[in-house]
């Protein structure tokens, strides 16, 4: 009986020192060493778009991991704006490469978080953050894209048994929030950075941050004018809109919002600065911006004004969203009210944040050991009847 192709898949061979790809009796050189196994992904993802046929059976003991994986890669992906889920998928398709779908179970889904906790994270750049490893929570979320290709090829070809895609607990949500005057030092510090391209970005990004709690994303793909690529600030009738006008809506909303007063008169000046033309320059279209180019990550400039406000460095960006709600609800504003201005669903402010408002939980603290009303009637009621 002939042995089962087990796919394609990398192959590090020690001899010459390169990468290869396997595919049955193909051997195919990638060119890339052992050490760029970065590369080797790269070659491998090519060489499978070149030989993509669409899958079509619908027996879990007959796919490949990986035939799941590049149909949704190739057909369900790229409607989605989202990086995370090609990011995502070249792990997974590197790990499960030899096994069938009938291979998804609990046992294997843990095995592979703890492969990815061994791994260095593959976008570090420094030598002090190549010595991290990849979290449980990212591997997690790699994980949920699998379980999301799975049920859309089983959508589209239903299939005698679906695997069920076992996921670790999740993280409990991070709730560290800036205090005034910590917003204050981060603020002073972004404004002293020598870079001053880099230090207004910075500035427009904390101000827009904390006063509006708008995802860091959503922030840099602001514009000045309508587009379809993000939101765009509305001076003339002082709204924000955060999303684009060719924007689906999804879960992680992006409702439009009015300006906020302490954001009228900077907002005014920075559209002035980026839209008046000068012979040296034209208008720039994009409210956060680097020498006139939009910006896509900020991560040199956020760690040196941590370091220069004497901030945490495991501080991420995604904390102004935070301070931005714990400071409304601190204002007393109500929950329901703060969601729609963040954009977040009631529920979720009231499970992570809602300890912060100083209506939580009142009545029942001041309720708390007293005596229910009406007592003493109840009992006279509820008292035995004598016999005659």
């Amino acid at each position: 009986m002939p042995r089962q192709s087990k796919g394609a898949r990398l192959w590090s061979d020690k001899a010459s020192g390169f990468w290869f790809i396997r595919d049955g009796a193909i051997k195919r050189s990638t060119g890339c060493r052992s050490d760029n196994r970065a590369g080797a992904e790269d070659a491998l993802r090519a060489y499978l778009d070149t030989k993509y046929v669409r899958p079509s059976d619908s027996r879990a003991s007959r796919l490949f991991v990986t035939d799941i994986l590049i149909y949704y890669g190739r057909e369900i992906a790229p409607g989605q704006k989202s990086k995370a889920t090609s990011y995502a998928i070249e792990p997974l398709a590197t790990w499960w490469a030899t096994k069938k779908l009938s291979d998804v179970k609990r046992s294997t889904c843990l095995a592979y978080v703890e492969h990815r906790r061994k791994q260095p994270i593959r976008q570090a750049k420094t030598d002090e953050a190549r010595k991290k490893k990849v979290s449980e929570e990212t591997a997690r979320r790699e994980l949920t894209v699998l379980r999301a290709a799975i049920n859309a090829y089983h959508e589209e070809t239903p299939l005698d048994a679906l695997p069920i895609v076992t996921l670790p607990p999740a993280s409990p949500p991070r709730t560290r929030w800036l205090t005034r005057d910590e917003a204050a030092r981060l603020l002073k510090a972004a404004r002293r950075l020598e870079d001053k391209d880099s230090s207004r970005a910075l500035v427009r990004f904390i101000l827009l941050g904390l006063y509006t709690g708008t995802r860091s994303g959503a922030l840099r793909d602001l514009g000045w004018m309508p587009n379809s690529l993000g939101g765009w600030v509305d001076l003339e009738h002082g709204v924000i809109h955060r999303r684009g006008e060719d924007e689906a809506e999804t879960k992680k909303r992006k409702p439009p919002i009015r300006i906020p007063d302490r954001l009228v008169g900077s907002l005014a000046r920075w559209h002035a600065a980026d839209m008046t033309e000068t012979e040296k320059r034209k208008p720039i279209p994009f409210v956060i911006h680097y020498r006139g180019k939009p910006v896509d990550k900020q991560r040199k400039s956020w760690a040196a004004a941590l370091e220069k406000a004497g901030l945490p460095k495991d501080i991420t960006p995604h904390i102004l969203r935070h301070t931005a709600t714990t400071w409304l609800l601190h204002a007393g504003v109500k929950p329901f009210e703060v969601a729609s201005y963040v954009g977040m669903s009631v529920q979720m402010v009231d499970d992570v944040y809602g300890h912060h408002s100083p209506e939580h939980q009142k009545e029942i603290a001041a309720n708390i050991g007293r005596k229910p009303a009406g007592k003493a009637k109840l009992s006279s009621k509820l008292s035995p009847v004598r016999s005659a």
